[in-house]
């Protein structure tokens, strides 16, 4: 034509961005595997990982690390382009890999944002950590003492301490720094489910490891500026002290035989009435004396309050002999007092 005459010899001076042939599959190079692997990442699991996406000619097309995000989505599932969906099976927690991807297995012909058609992509990997939606807490027992006969259970007060941290050992909180125990009721829900479910069934002194998947601690969300989202967390346990907690569905229950005349005894001014001043007063000396205990780990004045307010069934603030009863004369779904 107008541009190349007839019979011309053409040079070309050419750079060579890619190649690939469409019977490529992905390739994997292992940079990083830990030596302590319990267990590969398997379809169906919920990996977070951070990445840098580039062209074969090392042109930079993405990063998770410049979000300060991890990427989190699930394996083997078609959530991410197939060769990605692949590449990520077989990780460790902790991993680093690069993924080779051919263009048939990522964005094709067309391409998409940064990434032009038919390129060949480049995709280096960490793994920080995943999680199958099936998983339960896992358990590791590392210390227990040989006298253990006395297993927390639920409605036991405990102090404990612990280590929080992710699975690629980022802490992120610890008791010991604090200089102070952290101090629960077993399975009221002052913890996340996850760590309910670790402190079940452990001795003063013991010491344990307690993993817990995040549909079992603070899932999806996390906690803004504290845990990530989709976070698995690690906690290293010391159980401190233990005080047994009273029978499911009670606050208060008596040591030793309950008195026949109980209502004149709590009617301290015999006006055939009890307010709740003198309600709180009778329960506090009863528990002073030994007699009777309440729930550990409880406000004593929410306590006391709750007992009474079910014992004024008219809700007119006083209790009346009619009114009163025990906990064992009626339903125990009803009340819960004494």
């Amino acid at each position: 034509g107008k541009e190349i005459p007839g019979q011309a010899s053409l040079v070309f001076d050419v750079v060579l961005l890619d190649l690939h042939n469409p019977k490529d599959g992905i390739t994997i190079e292992n940079q990083h595997v830990p030596e302590s692997c319990e267990r590969r990442s398997q379809t169906g699991d919920f990996l977070r990982y951070h990445y840098n996406g580039t062209l074969l000619d090392g042109t930079l097309f993405d990063s998770s690390y410049s979000r300060n995000h991890t990427y989190d989505t699930y394996v083997g599932k078609g959530y991410v382009i197939a060769g990605m969906d692949e590449g990520l099976l077989g990780v460790c927690t902790g991993e680093k890999r690069r993924i080779i991807i051919p263009p048939h297995l990522g964005y094709g012909e067309e391409g998409r944002g940064k990434i032009p058609g038919s390129a060949v992509l480049v995709f280096d990997i960490h793994v920080v950590d995943f999680h199958n939606p099936a998983d339960s807490v896992s358990i590791t027992v590392n210390y227990r003492p040989s006298n253990c006969t006395v297993l927390s259970k639920k409605g036991d007060y405990l102090k404990y301490h612990y280590n929080a941290s992710l699975l690629d050992g980022t802490l992120l909180d610890s008791t010991h720094s604090l200089g102070k125990t952290y101090n629960i009721v077993l399975g009221s829900g002052q913890v996340v489910v996850g760590m309910d479910m670790g402190l079940q069934d452990m001795c003063v002194g013991e010491r344990r490891t307690v993993v817990i998947p995040p549909h079992l601690g603070y899932g999806e969300d996390g906690v803004e500026g504290e845990v990530p989202g989709s976070a698995v967390l690690v906690f290293d346990i010391e159980l401190l002290e233990l005080v047994s907690g009273l029978p499911e569905g009670y606050m208060f229950v008596w040591n030793g035989e309950v008195s026949p005349n109980l209502f004149e005894e709590i009617d301290q001014n015999h006006d055939g009435e009890v307010l709740l001043e003198e309600f709180s007063e009778y329960i506090q000396a009863q528990v002073d004396s030994g007699k009777g205990k309440l729930a550990p780990g409880f406000d004593f004045e929410k306590i006391v309050k709750n007992m009474f307010t079910n014992q004024d069934r008219d809700g007119n603030g006083k209790v009346t002999p009619e009114e009163f009863k025990l906990k064992d004369q009626e339903a125990k779904e009803e009340h819960d007092e004494l």
